[in-house]
């Protein structure tokens, strides 16, 4: 209980700096000018949009549990996603995580420590999401001159990044596919790296081979491969309908560097509803991409408000059919 109160204060520590910093220097007669002529159709294209990631993550996530043999309704499963999103919003420290299983438990009847075991398979899902569409920036960033320095270096860092961590992934899927007596080749390939830096990787490798369980068809795991990259290629597009909104020409390419930084800014410790951090990086992503300062800080405003509140207000319906309460989630986190 005491690490989990010192991971609460860094969270909440966290995200008031960012709040600071994202309102201490705020124009909000600019930012209410800029809110005021945005084209509310295509923030709400992007608001179904970033709903219908949960719909594909329900669907992935029956993928990944037919190697169990039981039926599940994708209702059952998408409910359960809604609510895990419901509960990341309103409770720190990822509680969401504890309430998706649960709530997938009491609908199907499988085993909460079964459910668990596909979590590492969704993050590494995930991870390969996120690398492709780090790999589609790089392919459609648009020619540049020689003084354009941000997409000079988008393309050459993003080029050996992407491509790099592309090749290891489709490397880690082909050895787990192949079984556990895979590890000890993916052992000696990662010896080149320090100790420290191993186990999170064999962790992540152990954890996908038991979600797998008996079952190795490659014809699933490609199933779920393709909707991971779907699922990301959603939430690039919902940021390029964003950028209609507010008529700003940027480009595809710079939708997918957006969808990079969220990740790796939600990944973060956070006060409830993410406030803070996550305004700051979208607001300094816009920066990046010409956007002037009371335009970058009302994009991070509605763009926060499309990611959060909809499906927020989902799962609190989808909570309260259950018959779940938030109090309930918290406490089964701390048991």
């Amino acid at each position: 209980m005491k690490a989990q109160h010192i991971r609460m204060a860094a969270a909440i520590f966290l995200s008031a700096i960012g709040v600071w910093w994202f309102v201490h220097d705020i124009a909000w007669p600019e930012v209410v000018a800029v809110l005021g002529t945005i084209r509310v159709e295509w923030v709400a294209i992007a608001a179904i949009a970033l709903l219908g990631e949960f719909l594909i993550r329900a669907l992935r996530w029956a993928i990944l549990l037919r190697p169990l043999g039981v039926s599940v309704r994708i209702t059952d499963l998408w409910a359960a996603t809604v609510i895990g999103a419901a509960v990341n919003t309103l409770i720190p420290l990822r509680a969401g995580e504890i309430a998706k299983p649960m709530v997938a438990s009491r609908r199907t009847g499988l085993r909460l420590s079964t459910l668990f075991a596909t979590n590492v398979m969704e993050r590494v899902f995930d991870l390969l999401g996120l690398v492709s569409i780090l790999v589609l920036m790089v392919i459609l960033l648009p020619a540049t001159s020689g003084d354009d320095l941000l997409v000079a270096n988008l393309y050459r860092y993003g080029s050996w990044i992407g491509f790099g961590t592309f090749t290891a992934m489709m490397v880690f899927f082909l050895l787990a596919t192949r079984g556990p007596q895979a590890r000890g080749a993916f052992e000696r390939i990662l010896s080149v790296a320090p100790e420290p830096a191993r186990r999170p990787f064999l962790h992540l490798f152990d954890g996908f081979v038991l979600g797998l369980g008996s079952s190795r068809s490659r014809t699933s795991v490609l199933k779920a491969a393709a909707l991971s990259v779907l699922m990301w290629l959603n939430g690039a597009v919902a940021i390029w309908c964003l950028f209609q909104a507010f008529r700003v020409p940027l480009p595809f390419a710079a939708a997918c560097f957006t969808g990079v930084a969220i990740a790796l800014t939600v990944a973060l410790p956070q006060a409830p509803g993410f406030i803070g951090v996550f305004h700051v990086a979208i607001e300094k992503a816009m920066t990046l991409w010409g956007l002037a300062p009371h335009e970058s800080k009302g994009f991070a405003l509605v763009f926060w408000a499309v990611s959060f509140v909809p499906v927020t207000v989902v799962g609190l319906m989808a909570m309260w059919q259950e018959g779940l309460s938030v109090r309930e989630v918290q406490s089964g986190r701390e048991e």
